[in-house]
């Protein structure tokens, strides 16, 4: 019998709850998963109840304490104003979530108010965005995701946009994508590079003043998929002071397969071992894709604060599920 509880704390550093349940019966041609057009209307409409990876119910049974980062995922294949109306749609309902569920949950606006969130017993929820199509060549509407609570960006998804070229393409930043990056530094809204290709990731080292973030991201060493950083990737984002989450799906976690324990600590120790202590946490990508049946739903994460102690001591794994995410954007808020 194992002596190890389950964590106090999760800091999760990325989902796609809120598109699941935002879009279920909304905008249909962001058809954000195909399989959710069977499970009825009433069952994906609500952040507290609801049959999909994250439920703000079960978590709070489940004695979590938790701050999750909420994404609103915009597609690539939509246009600027389609994406737009994706962010917009993502962004009133998350608002309506929120003043729905005040028991359960509290968005945060400063970092520097997590530890007060989650030790009262609500989840932290911070608003972020993936994919920057929605953003077209307009910096106002950078300032807008800012003014809306958003905390951290990823710039692309998988294709091109006008700041940057996801991981199926082959550009680099581009010259309005450096006047975003200094935009959303200059906002305190964190940039991403999860989902860059590596020209993309290398040109954002350049031009970035701040520490940035890898929100769910593995090791290419161990894993080859082009989602995974590279082992100068991950050194040069930790020499930044930057964060890495370890990303639940299976298609990143093993190049073959049923994904198992040891293939999750593979990643955690090729990434401890290139410096990472400081600089590893959770990036799950729950409800964006395929995950261990042994992770989920997202409760069942407190199974990876057991293997990690287990394997790496407790220090470690308190600092992998929440405290190396929590730090990195408190630091955000005041250097």
């Amino acid at each position: 019998m194992s002596i190890i509880t389950q964590p106090t704390r999760i800091f999760d550093l990325h989902c796609d709850t809120l598109d699941r349940l935002a879009l279920h019966s909304v905008i249909p041609e962001a058809g954000f998963m195909a399989e959710d057009a069977a499970i009825p209307a009433h069952r994906m409409s609500s952040l507290a109840d609801n049959d999909a990876h994250i439920d703000l119910t079960r978590m709070a049974r489940a004695g979590c304490a938790w701050c999750q980062c909420f994404a609103a995922f915009i597609p690539d294949d939509i246009g600027v104003e389609g994406g737009y109306r994706v962010f917009d749609t993502v962004r009133r309902y998350f608002a309506g979530q929120l003043e729905q569920h005040a028991a359960l949950v509290e968005q945060v606006r400063d970092a520097r108010d997590i530890r007060g969130i989650v030790d009262a017993g609500r989840c932290a929820a911070m608003f972020t965005v993936e994919g920057g199509s929605f953003i077209g060549e307009d910096l106002d509407r950078i300032h807008e995701a800012a003014d809306a609570g958003v905390k951290m960006l990823t710039l692309t998804w998988n294709d091109k946009n006008a700041i940057a070229s996801g991981n199926k393409t082959v550009d680099g930043l581009s010259f309005f994508g450096r006047d975003a990056v200094r935009t959303l530094e200059q906002r305190r809204v964190v940039v991403d590079v999860s989902h860059l290709n590596d020209r993309s990731f290398w040109d954002v080292l350049e031009a970035a003043q701040r520490p940035f973030a890898a929100s769910h991201s593995n090791a290419r060493a161990v894993c080859g998929h082009p989602r995974n950083l590279t082992d100068d990737q991950f050194r040069a984002l930790a020499e930044r002071g930057g964060i890495v989450g370890l990303n639940f799906c299976q298609r990143f976690l093993s190049d073959a397969g049923p994904v198992t324990r040891d293939d999750v600590l593979r990643h955690v120790d090729h990434m401890l071992e290139l410096g990472g202590e400081r600089v590893v946490a959770l990036g799950s990508d729950y409800d964006g894709c395929d995950v261990p049946e042994w992770l989920e739903p997202a409760e069942k994460v407190g199974t990876l604060y057991d293997l990690f102690a287990a394997e790496f001591g407790v220090e470690v794994a308190e600092a992998i599920c929440f405290e190396n995410a929590c730090s990195f954007f408190e630091r955000n808020e005041t250097v």
